[in-house]
């Protein structure tokens, strides 16, 4: 017998919004989605997003998975995991709808979606016996490889917020772009203890390179591990096992949930037929399958990264405070140092003391900034707001003969960062994302405000006359924004060239520079992401609106011009990915918004205390209730 398991578990808005212009922000709520498509990989079940390994999952977080069940001595019990990718089709492994003398009978298996709990029952589930089962064809019960088949239910599913079908990955097929970075499983697998979950668990897998992964076990993936496979691993004893097989892979991008992965099979437990959580686990490349899988799916479901976005406007406009966002603040340290942009956001990585990117705050929920600051474990850094000033408390003092106040920094942890669905590390005109705050940003404070953002096409200027660009200033930790200007695409690619660079800027990029090239000989630029700005009038106050962010920390240079993300071409994809960020849970889980702005002061509180030191997020293994499990 070979030394590998298959698997079947897994162990391990609070801010007021004015109708402010009703008929200059009337925007018509019709949208330019296409109506041949169906909507897959949202949730819609929000829940409070912490990245611990180990927590039960909620009912509609996870509202693709499924519990594929086969009978045994006249009982149904529960075998494997598998995905919803349309109304009547599920994802599985082969091997969970397999058995000794071939494919399993239709009338021996039943899948139930919407289950949280194995043993128990809820308004939520739904059971559908099979009308079909299609294993690939490459599939056989003496190997591994092609472990992937597609079950046909005999009636439709009814889709509601707690039943959703996941997204197929439709992206770039290529492994070396997820590698080192982290999916997310779920089952009701095995655990430590080598029993069943009742309760739904999920898990944080990071994808390994095939190198690592044949070295952690030759005698079992250097032989069996094939290009249409990849592998993950999780924290020390976080692993998928027995009971998981067939369960997905997840990853969000672009607000989207995709498949990429199909638990398959992982090293056993010496002189057992149990898993090794200590090893690396493989998966079925979904995405290499992506062709077979199209004849029996309906199509409408796919999704190809198109930029057009289903946009409610008039609700979204609800999400922005068009009284007070762009306004500069007079904030100041008693040593005369002034913090005047109070969307800047400086993002610190977990157990780091200086910055590494810049984001724009441009609600109190809501920034953004370059995708590639958050490739690994951007979840884990922490924003700080309103910053440089290390004050515990208010502070006011006289300069210049007028009362000026100090105002402590706001430090928030990240909740969800969504990465535009184009982007890639080898291409930069999608490099952006959206950071959603896990706590909001208390944006009644002079040093925190959010900048404001051109949503409507009357709030757009195709040729802005009073742009500019924050850098530091000095040998201080002060800002100045130092006046640019757009260039045209044309020059700005002719100035690359003549540096032997070939650059393409599309739509989605855009070209500005100094007004004042002797401003390059003080200038310090900030780090990636630095805001462009437009200053202009708006309800009879000067105003700034967000252009775009640069991307390289490359602000002060002359030859060849700064880039920049042009930020129009994105406000469709911001507007459809943010959310009202009020938790739908159970009762007892709800917060209020009493308790949402007890619990910012008490972080701010933390953040004065600790000098803004990071606070690091806890992880454990996942914890499973006994639960009687038929194939051992």
């Amino acid at each position: 017998m070979e030394n590998f398991v298959s698997h079947r578990a897994i162990m391990y808005h609070s801010m007021e919004w004015l109708p402010l212009l009703l008929g200059l922000l009337y925007v018509g709520s019709q949208t330019r989605a296409q109506e041949n498509h169906l909507t897959c990989g949202k949730r819609t079940v929000t829940t409070e997003y912490l990245i611990h390994d180990g927590m039960d999952t909620k009912a509609g977080f996870w509202p693709w998975h499924v519990a594929i069940f086969h009978e045994q001595t006249g009982k149904m019990h529960y075998k494997c995991g598998g995905s919803i990718i349309d109304e009547n089709t599920i994802l599985t492994a082969s091997h969970c709808v397999y058995t000794q003398s071939g494919v399993i009978s239709i009338s021996r298996v039943s899948v139930d979606v919407g289950r949280i709990h194995l043993n128990e029952s809820s308004e939520y589930t739904q059971t559908h016996r099979v009308r079909e089962i299609i294993v690939h064809p490459g599939f056989s019960k003496n190997s591994i490889v092609n472990d992937i088949a597609l079950i046909k239910l005999s009636s439709n599913i009814t889709m509601n917020k707690y039943v959703q079908p996941v997204c197929l990955w439709t992206m770039d097929s290529n492994q070396e772009l997820i590698v080192g970075r982290n999916g997310t499983i779920v089952g009701f697998g095995y655990n430590e203890q080598d029993i069943v979950s009742d309760q739904l668990k999920q898990a944080l897998i990071g994808v390994e390179d095939p190198f690592s992964c044949i070295a952690d076990d030759r005698g079992v993936f250097g032989t069996h591990l094939t290009s249409d496979m990849f592998c993950g691993k999780g924290q020390k004893g976080v692993s998928a096992c027995n009971g998981d097989s067939g369960g997905g892979m997840f990853f969000e991008i672009g607000g989207k949930w995709f498949v990429r992965g199909l638990v398959s099979f992982t090293p056993a437990r010496l002189s057992t037929a149990l898993c090794d959580p200590l090893k690396n686990t493989a998966y079925t490349d979904v995405a290499k399958y992506l062709e077979w899988i199209k004849p029996y799916i309906d199509e409408r479901v796919l999704t190809y990264g198109s930029d057009l976005f289903d946009v409610d406007y008039v609700e979204k406009l609800r999400l922005f405070n068009f009284q007070t966002c762009g306004l500069k603040s007079p904030v100041y340290a008693k040593n005369g140092t002034g913090w005047t942009l109070p969307w800047i956001g400086l993002v610190i990585p977990l157990g780091e003391a200086s910055y590494k990117c810049v984001v724009t705050l441009i609600s109190e929920w809501y920034a953004v900034g370059p995708a590639h600051c958050f490739e690994n474990d951007g979840v884990k850094s922490t924003v700080v707001l309103g910053f440089a000033f290390e004050s515990s408390s208010i502070e006011c003092f006289e300069s210049h003969g007028s009362a000026v106040c100090t105002h402590p920094v706001q430090m928030r942890q990240i909740q969800r960062i969504i990465v535009h669905p184009k982007f890639n590390i080898n291409n930069s005109t999608d490099n952006i994302v959206l950071i959603e705050l896990l706590s909001p940003a208390d944006t009644t404070q002079p040093n925190v405000k959010p900048i404001c953002l051109p949503v409507t096409s009357e709030l757009r200027t195709r040729e802005p006359s009073s742009l500019s660009v924050p850098t530091k200033f000095g040998r201080t930790i002060e800002l100045k924004s130092i006046p640019v200007h757009y260039m045209e695409a044309a020059e700005c690619m002719r100035q690359y060239t003549q540096r032997q660079i070939v650059l393409e800027l599309g739509n989605k990029r855009i070209c500005a520079e100094l007004v004042n090239k002797q401003d390059s000989l003080t200038c310090r630029a900030l780090e990636a992401g630095a805001p462009l700005q437009e200053t202009k009038t708006f309800n009879g106050t000067d105003r700034h609106f967000l252009w775009g962010f640069e991307l390289h920390g490359s602000a002060c240079n002359v030859h060849p011009p700064p880039v920049y993300i042009d930020i129009e071409a994105y406000l469709d994809w911001i507007l459809y990915n943010m959310r009202y960020n009020v938790l739908e849970t159970t009762d007892s889980d709800k917060i209020t918004k009493n308790q949402r702005i007890a619990r910012i002061r008490v972080e701010q509180a933390a953040a004065a205390a600790g000098k803004g030191k990071v606070t690091s997020f806890q992880y454990g293994h996942l914890r499973h209730s006994q639960s009687p499990l038929s194939d051992k």
